[in-house]
This record gives structure tokens, sequence and C-alpha cells, in this order.
């Protein structure tokens, strides 16, 4: 079995009888457990190997979901996602890969690709994750993201000064609910990042960032952290009320930083001077999909973005750097 189990929840029970529609474009034999998961899930599938065969498809039926292979034969999924994205915009689409985003990522960034999954695929994340995108309905809260989520707390942050406070507090709640984490090193990078963004860059901060200044923000701003757990898992999330993000910015971040990891690497062999091109643009963002078990970047425009991270306990003990990442954002543009 090429899928890896984790505590499978069937999230569509409360749809069972309003089946969704699904393409799955894969060649591989891993297509058939693709099918399957979907099937077994309330799902109706249809299945092709190709690109060609998938835009006919399209044209002949109504999906609300597509779940490519990236590498098809003929035309790839960046040719159907190009497809899709000019003739059904409306219809989200998820790519999936055994090889490292990071080998073909300029090609994600260019077609603005929000969600590309390493494969074997965790079942659990590859369902909350279609209906999520399918449905648009409770896309934000740790709790709509960990089942069985118990204990959730909340810290409010409102200044600068405040971030490494309560960064050491969740970690705290974190070891009491029995969770090792051998590398808190790790763990406190990736906050301290993410709330400083938060804090600074959602709130039009960006100045003082760079300049290494405390703020305060305004009256009824502010940033929240929260934290819960179950049997086997931890999450954190950390929330702006301003929705800034979007997924185009995340994958321009990302970018930046694999072009400037490109560049050292090169200029480790070459000799070649290249501080002109190093910067730390992008690299909270880069920073949560290296070293967090699994992650959301979760945005309603204008109105709130919220970064999701979830660890399990066998993955608690070591956040380390992640070869072979995955990529999801859920983003929620209507006026409502």
């Amino acid at each position: 079995m090429l899928l890896t189990s984790i505590h499978v929840h069937n999230i569509l029970n409360a749809r069972i009888n309003d089946m969704y529609n699904v393409l799955v474009v894969d060649f591989s034999p891993y297509r058939d457990d693709i099918t399957s998961l979907f099937r077994n899930n309330g799902y109706e599938v249809a299945v092709c190997e190709n690109a060609f065969e998938a835009m006919s498809k399209l044209r002949a039926y109504d999906f609300d979901l597509v779940v490519s292979e990236v590498e098809l034969p003929g035309d790839n999924a960046f040719d159907l996602y190009n497809y899709l994205n000019k003739n059904y915009p409306y219809i989200p689409a998820i790519m999936t890969t055994d090889k490292s985003i990071d080998a073909f990522f300029d090609k994600i960034f260019n077609e603005g690709i929000g969600n590309v999954l390493k494969k074997p695929l965790k079942e659990s994340e590859v369902l909350n994750l279609s209906q999520k995108l399918i449905t648009k309905n409770n896309i934000f809260n740790i709790t709509n993201y960990l089942k069985d989520a118990v204990d959730t707390k909340r810290i409010r942050i409102q200044g600068s000064r405040q971030i490494q406070k309560a960064i050491a507090a969740v970690i705290r709640q974190i070891n009491e609910w029995g969770f090792p984490i051998a590398n808190k090193m790790a763990l406190t990078l990736v906050l301290n990042e993410l709330a400083i963004n938060a804090v600074y860059h959602s709130h039009g901060l960006t100045l003082e960032k760079e300049e290494r200044r405390p703020v305060q923000l305004g009256e009824n701003e502010y940033v929240d952290i929260h934290f819960s757990h179950n049997n086997g898992e931890y999450a954190i999330s950390i929330t702006d009320y301003k929705g800034c993000l979007s997924k185009m910015k995340i994958l321009d971040s990302i970018n930046r930083v694999i072009v400037q990891e490109n560049l050292i690497t090169k200029a480790s062999e070459t000799g070649e001077d290249i501080s002109d091109f190093v910067t730390e643009t992008g690299r909270g963002i880069d920073l949560v999909r290296k070293l967090s078990g699994e992650y959301y970047f979760i945005i309603k425009k204008d109105v709130k973005t919220e970064i999701i991270l979830i660890f399990s306990r066998e993955g608690a003990a070591a956040p380390k750097m992640q070869n072979n990442s995955s990529l999801k954002i859920i983003e929620d543009n209507s006026e409502t």
C-alpha cells in the first residue's frame, strides 16, 4: 500500500449523498490508490492517464477538483494546470509528485500553483485539503485540521516585545502536554519568524522590521497564537486579521529563497561574490515548509491569514529540514 495511513476519518459524512466529482490524472500504479482513497470517502472519481485526455474530460463533465501527477506522458501537469486556469479557474487543483518540489519550483511559481503534495500521501491530509479547497467551508481554526483536538489555548500579541515570551509559553505548554521537542531551537525559530511577520509585515510595518525597531500595534489590532493537541499530534497557528498575504506572495517568497540557495551553492563552487543577492526575504515562509510536519497557509483576502503547523508525536521530538516538503495554500478570494 503506497498511502501512508494516519487516523483517517470520513470528513464527508455530512455530504455523503451529495458527492463531489474528482478527476484523477496519473499514469503510475499509484493512481489506483488515490482513486480508492477518494471513492472510499464518498467522492465520484473519473480517471485518466495524460493531460490531453484530462482536457477532454474537463470539456465533457463537471468536476469539483482535479488531482494530477506532475509528470505525465506528453503534455505535463503544468500544461494541464495552465489549461485549467484559463478555462476553468473555479476548479481547484492538487498536484502530486514523488520528487522534491524545489527541483521544479520555478514552474510552480510561474503557473501560480498553490497545492503540491508529496507522495506517499497522508490520507487525512489530502482528504482535509480536498474538502476545504472544494467547499471553502471551515478553512480557519486549528480544530478543523486536528481531529479530536482538546485543551485549545490562545495567546494574544499586541506588540513585538511580547513575541519571545509568547513563544516560550507555547513551547512550555507543549512539553507539559507530554510531547518531546528535542530541537526547541528549530521550532522557536519557525514560530518567531511567523509571529514577527504577522506583527510587522501584516500591519504595514516593514520599515520598522528592517530597522529592528520594537512596535506596539494600534487599538483593536493584534496577532493570535492558538495551540491544541490530541493523543498523537499537536498544532500551532499564527493568525493576523489583515489578510494581506496571498498565494502569489507565498510562492514568490519561497521562489526567492530557492533561487538564493542555488546561487549560494554555485558560489561555493565558483567563488563568485553573491552578497548583493542574499537577503532574509521569505525566510519565515520557507522555514514553515521545511521544518513543519504538516502545514497550511489559509487566507481570506483583506480579512484574515492563518498559518497552521501540525506535528505528530513521532516527528515532534526533532523538527528537521525536509527535502521533500509539500505545499498547501487555501485561499478564499470571495467578497463575502
